[in-house]
């Protein structure tokens, strides 16, 4: 039986008795008095009435006049979603409903700190509303019912099969507020909580005679106490019996929510949207433009590659290893990046079955940033350069500024400081008619003992536009130009320290001019990309080339896609080619078909592509892909290739992939041999551990902001929108996704849970702060359910629609067709009481056994029959049990 709420409209497809058995009182769990009376409407007429005559029973009456107005609202305490003008509100919160004078139905009570939380303003209902008696005063007493008399033109909703409450108050009345704002007082910090996020995997070859084994280890450690997020990311590499640690960022942080931003203490990168990304080792506050409402806010890129084989895909930033995983003959898509600054560039490292491997260089640099007229934005950061290049450890300060100063043009500026080194940075973005542009100077100077002061200056355009009318999108194009002696503040600490050590020569390396970009086109039926950068340096005539072309599209249910891609190509077994050797390039064709076997969802896919390098080797795959067993969380891959060298000399390749997803983490193993001796195997993992309050979870793949779900005994219900991700045995789950911020909606789907629990809700909202693990806790009750078959004394059917009520008063069942009650409940060993008017004659009495295993199971549900007994002879049958 579905649990999402305790009404008979989610139940319709359920036998009728079911269905009127939670028609009942059930919801309310405790009764309120009677408050004095409030100028409510009066009693509804009918909604509907029955025709006793189409109602086929065996005999009795029918009490039908308690379904004449639908689902009655009864008295007690609610928890419903609040909807204020079709806004939801966050947080949940228990709400009295009270009987009030001429209304059939219980009304919600609201007091005057409700509505202001609400978003009413007080002050402008005074204002606006004349003192003419026709408008009730607001005072603290809760008002119940009729909100109309205190707040002219606001009405009341409330959805007893949804369990939402819906409250309209005109804007007149209401905090003017942007939209998509989320005060501050409803931002969850969350819950005390110590995580573990991993990310392993291991990758063995196997080629004439030699061996080469990778793993990787990726951990994301942490804990958040009172407020502070603590954050340890790292990882290992292993490589023939050798391994190397390192530390990519160790950091603490807290809201500063009065200056919308973040204080960060620890290792982390400066925000390279201005000046130059910088790790450093120290303190730093930065605007966090999330804490503004979604409508008032002003980047990891996606990378894309073809795998020839089962292939290992590493991504490095700065030479710190930031993600890797095993991807399966193909093309292959990677979103989920953690950023980690906004002015390196990532390096991707393709490792081929047989030990070939590839480099990719992908660009990565922000977009301009417009901020809206009034608004500022500023960084500040001060500590020491942590950088594995440099030996020393020099001091550094870094701050930006933004601040719009029209509705189209906001200046920004920076500054760098460190030991002999200074620089200053200004700049302007505009937004024109033919798209955002962003010009800024940067100067820099720095003085050597050794090698004297060097001056130099770099300037930098940016453009980005969007044209729907031709499908283009420039989602970045940059230019930057610098003179021979211009050097950024970590290229000045390398240079420095290597002068200390008596080495001559220049290092950087100079960059001289350098050109990105991103361009989308759509192009018939699929969409034209273009992603790419040139650098050419001073001293040397090389230029560092890297790019990646691509059109994709489709065809009923034929997928396509053809790119052109340059990378830098080596082998593990191999010393690898010099960055800039000519030799060390390559350039890839790449097509692919994809078409599904069937049109159901589970359909395998099958796949068909082929590849041709610069050198003239090719390689052409066929693919089959799908959920195993009709398991969408269970998926596999099969794979056969042909390969033919440069030289003319042919190869075949077989490969297969298992991934499993369940909700504490995702599981692959992949497998391939060559006809030429080559083998290759790989394993790998992803999840995380996380404990809290309620104990420890295993969970998928955490990212920033996550919300930890209790829903005691609910034990097996799915996490809508979330693969995969269910409660486990303790009714606990561990949510990723999250918009901090923002309002979020968490859904349970009870399919897989206990059909003896009940949900008093299924959907929760919370807006957490950043880095938090929020807290959502669902109402459960944990109830047996009994399917009883009976009928009167004399062997007549009960009255169709009579009511049941357990010891307490409390109304467990309806009498549904063919003298069946559907009774949820402590069942065992009670004595329910079947009453069909208001009479002590129109009553009887049915004894439930002491144990209910040994009865029949009806269905999901056990059964019985029983006769119901006048009370004195229910009495006599307790006694004699």
């Amino acid at each position: 039986m579905s649990r999402r709420s305790c009404s008979p409209i989610r139940l319709a497809r359920r036998p009728l008795a079911v269905a009127l058995a939670l028609l009942g009182p059930a919801i309310a769990r405790a009764a309120i008095d009677p408050v004095s009376p409030d100028p409510s409407p009066g009693p509804a007429a009918p909604q509907a009435t029955f025709n006793a005559d189409f109602i086929q029973t065996a005999g009795g009456s029918l009490d039908l006049s308690r379904f004449e107005r639908g689902n009655v609202t009864l008295a007690g305490i609610y928890r419903p979603s609040v909807l204020v003008n079709g806004e939801a509100v966050p947080g949940t919160r228990d709400i009295a409903f009270r009987q009030v004078a001429n209304s059939e139905n219980a009304q919600p009570c609201l007091d005057r700190s409700m509505l202001m939380r609400f978003g009413l303003d007080p002050e402008k209902l005074v204002a606006r509303t004349k003192d003419d008696g026709s408008v009730r005063p607001l005072s603290d007493l809760p008002i119940c019912g009729n909100l109309a008399a205190y707040i002219p033109g606001a009405t009341l909703d409330f959805d007893d099969a949804e369990q939402v409450l819906r409250i309209t108050i005109p804007q007149a009345f209401m905090v003017s507020r942007a939209r998509g704002y989320v005060s501050p007082e409803f931002w969850d910090q969350g819950e005390q909580a110590a995580m573990l996020n991993y990310n392993v995997n291991t990758f063995h070859v196997r080629r004439d005679g030699q061996r080469s084994t990778q793993s990787f280890m990726g951990l994301n450690a942490g804990a958040n106490v009172g407020g502070w997020r603590l954050r340890h990311a790292g990882s290992l590499s292993l490589r023939e019996g050798e391994s190397r640690w390192r530390n990519t960022q160790v950091y603490a942080q807290h809201d500063l929510t009065a200056a919308r931003a973040q204080l960060t203490l620890g290792e982390a990168y400066t925000n390279g949207q201005i000046l130059d990304s910088v790790r450093i080792r120290g303190v730093g506050i930065v605007s966090d433009q999330r804490m503004l409402p979604a409508s008032q806010r002003g980047y990891a890129p996606v990378i894309r590659g073809v795998a020839e084989s089962n292939a290992q895909v590493t991504v490095r930033q700065g030479g710190y290893a930031i993600y890797s995983t095993t991807v399966a003959p193909g093309a292959f898509e990677i979103d989920d990046l953690y950023p980690t600054g906004y002015g390196s560039d990532l390096e991707v490292v393709i490792t081929e079955a047989d030990g070939r491997t590839k480099r990719i260089l992908v660009p990565y640099t922000a977009v301009p940033q417009m901020l809206r007229e009034g608004t500022t934005r500023f960084g500040v950061w001060a500590g020491q350069v942590a950088d594995n290049s440099i030996a020393d450890t020099p001091f550094v300060f870094q701050g930006t500024v933004q601040h719009g100063v029209t509705t189209n043009t906001t200046l920004y500026g920076g500054a760098t400081a460190s030991n002999s080194y200074a620089s200053g940075l200004l700049g302007a973005a505009f937004n024109l008619p033919f798209g955002a542009v962003a010009v800024d100077v940067t100067s820099s100077r720095a003085a050597f003992r050794r090698d004297g002061l060097r001056r130099g200056i770099s300037t930098r355009v940016r453009y980005s536009r969007s044209l729907p009318s031709t499908g283009t999108n420039f989602g970045l194009a940059a230019q930057r130009f610098s003179t021979r002696d211009y050097l950024n503040v970590t290229d000045a600490a390398r240079l420095r320290s290597r002068l200390r050590r008596g080495v001559t020569g220049d290092p950087v390396g100079g960059e001289r001019s350098r050109f990105d970009a991103n361009i989308g086109q759509s192009l018939g039926p699929g969409q034209l990309s273009l992603t790419g950068s040139v650098v050419d340096y001073w001293g040397s005539r090389s230029r560092g080339i890297d790019y990646t072309v691509g059109y994709g599209g489709s065809w009923r249910t034929v997928s396509y896609n053809v790119s052109v891609q340059r990378s830098r190509i080596g082998d593990l077994f191999v010393s690898s080619p010099g960055s800039r050797r000519r030799d060390g390039t390559d350039t890839t064709f790449y097509v692919s078909l994809s078409v599904p076997l069937g049109a159901a969802p589970a359909s395998p896919n099958l796949g068909l592509s082929y590849n041709r390098g610069s050198d003239g080797a090719g390689n052409i795959q066929t693919r089959l892909s799908g959920p195993l067993g009709g398991n969408e969380d269970l998926t596999y891959t099969l794979a056969a290739g042909r390969s033919e060298s440069a030289a003319g000399r042919t190869s075949h390749t077989e490969s297969a992939n298992l991934a499993y997803r369940t909700y504490a983490g995702s599981y692959r193993a992949g497998v391939s041999r060559g006809s030429r001796g080559s083998t290759q195997y790989s394993l790998g993992a992803t999840g995380a551990i996380v404990a809290h309050r309620d104990g420890v979870t295993l969970a998928q793949e955490l990212g920033e902001t996550n919300v930890i779900v209790h829903a005691p005994g609910a034990a097996g219900a799915r996490i809508e929108s979330h693969a995969g991700v269910r409660l486990d045995r303790h009714g606990n789950a561990v949510v990723r996704g999250l918009m901090p911020y923002q309002l979020n909606t968490v859904s349970i789907d009870p399919r897989g849970a206990s059909h003896d629990v009940a949900l008093e809700s299924t959907t929760e909202a919370v807006a957490p702060r950043a880095g938090a693990f929020a807290r959502v806790d669902y109402r459960t009750s944990v109830a047996e359910a009994l399917l009883i078959h009976a009928t009167q004394p004399d062997g007549t059917p009960l009255p169709f629609g009579a009511s049941v009520y357990d010891r307490d008063g409390q109304a467990v069942g309806v009498v549904g067709q063919g003298s069946k009650i559907f009774a949820r409940g402590a069942l065992a060993g009670a004595r329910l009481r079947v009453q069909w008017g208001d009479d002590d004659g129109n009553a009887c009495h049915i004894v439930i056994p002491d144990s209910l295993d040994t009865l029949e199971t009806h269905g999901l549900h056990r059964s019985l029959r029983a006769s119901c007994t006048l009370p004195t002879e229910g009495l006599a049958m307790k006694k004699a049990a």
